[in-house]
């Protein structure tokens, strides 16, 4: 039996009330062969029995009782499938468009250097009503022009994620050569995976709506609640980490050119020093992780000879200015600490204009 063409997967998890739209839109594509790979992670509503009433060869299902999270199912999916091509969607989502995979599978093999096509996104909210992109301060965010790799690194880089997970169709290769989905990131797990994917493919965004992206505040992964938001600095704070690995000089020019200190990157140490100072660039929605990590890697370059004499001789950056650095970077002091600092400052200079006023 030959392998089908498309790969479609998805976790399941307390979604009865939508997965049936999800499903119904993957049984409804046109045109192209697939297989449709469902696992639950464990729901505790009536979603495994909603999947399992329907009825439908193309659909593989397998059921868990043990919620482990949804890389770990998603991973497992991956490994179990077997298309040419893998395609992605949500189980609170569902495509709009019966010709996405035809469509994505066209472009793919008409431009073989490419390892992966997306699309845009229209929200719905819980009740499948439209919500105007303009009413949301992030409407816009999936709406992505086209760019190099090494620009999109550099899009990665100061605003985080901005592509459609649930747009995507992917060549297996991509994650046999690349690995899975990392599990301990629950907010980016996905922005994780394109930092990797970018680094080594060329990637497009079709200029197509594909998915009908739910909203529901407070109740699915992406609402922006307090937890979530700190999770996301916390998840960028570890990307970050080993952002540019693997960035050749190539790469780091064409993305960053503007903000590197040569334009001309002369060796493997250069190379590492002007990776470094990219963190301490300012980065109003990042840059207290990224001065951290910054912080972290300039250390280490300075402790090494032979980075030493060219951050010197060659940036004028040695021990003295790393000393300025390290006061002027406010990320570690504790927020009571900071507090009263600030209080005190201010009772200071109002006590040193009071004195000012009794001078004769």
């Amino acid at each position: 039996m030959s392998s089908p063409t498309v790969s479609v997967i998805m976790a399941t998890y307390n979604h009865a009330n939508f997965v049936i739209d999800a499903i119904d839109s993957v049984l409804a594509q046109t045109s192209i062969d697939f297989e449709f790979l469902i696992s639950d992670d464990g729901s505790t509503d009536s979603t495994r029995e909603v999947v399992a009433s329907i009825k439908d060869p193309r659909i593989k299902f397998f059921p868990n009782e043990i919620n482990r999270g949804a890389c770990v199912v998603t991973n497992e999916l991956i490994h179990r499938s077997t298309g040419e091509f893998i395609a992605l969607i949500n189980s609170d989502d569902y495509w709009c468009d019966n010709t996405k995979l035809k469509c994505q599978v066209q472009y793919l093999r008409d431009h073989p250097a490419v390892a992966a096509c997306f699309g845009k996104a229209r929200f719905i909210d819980k009740n499948n009503a439209p919500l105007a992109k303009s009413m949301m301060s992030f409407g816009d965010v999936f709406d992505q022009p086209n760019r190099s790799r090494g620009a999109w690194l550099r899009r990665f880089f100061e605003l985080g994620n901005c592509i459609c997970h649930p747009t995507m169709l992917i060549r297996r290769e991509c994650y046999t050569n690349l690995g899975v989905y990392s599990n301990r990131l629950r907010q980016l797990p996905d922005l994780d995976m394109w930092i990797r994917l970018v680094k080594h493919f060329d990637i497009h965004v079709l200029d197509k709506e594909f998915i009908a992206f739910r909203l529901m505040p407070g109740e699915n992964a992406s609402s922006q609640t307090v937890p979530n938001s700190i999770r996301t600095i916390n998840e960028h704070y570890l990307i970050a980490e080993d952002f540019f690995d693997g960035v050749n000089s190539e790469m780091l020019v064409d993305g960053f050119s503007d903000l590197l200190k040569s334009k001309i990157i002369e060796s493997d140490i250069h190379l590492d020093i002007e990776k470094a100072l990219l963190y301490i660039t300012p980065n109003q929605w990042l840059g207290k992780p990224y001065q951290m990590i910054g912080i972290q890697k300039l250390n280490a370059l300075l402790n090494s000879p032979p980075h030493y004499k060219i951050m010197v001789e060659q940036y004028n950056l040695g021990d003295r200015w790393f000393h300025d650095l390290l006061g002027d970077v406010d990320v570690l002091r504790p927020k009571i600490f900071a507090t009263v600092s600030s209080h005190k400052s201010k009772v200071s200079h109002i006590l040193r204009k009071f004195l000012e006023k009794l001078k004769f």
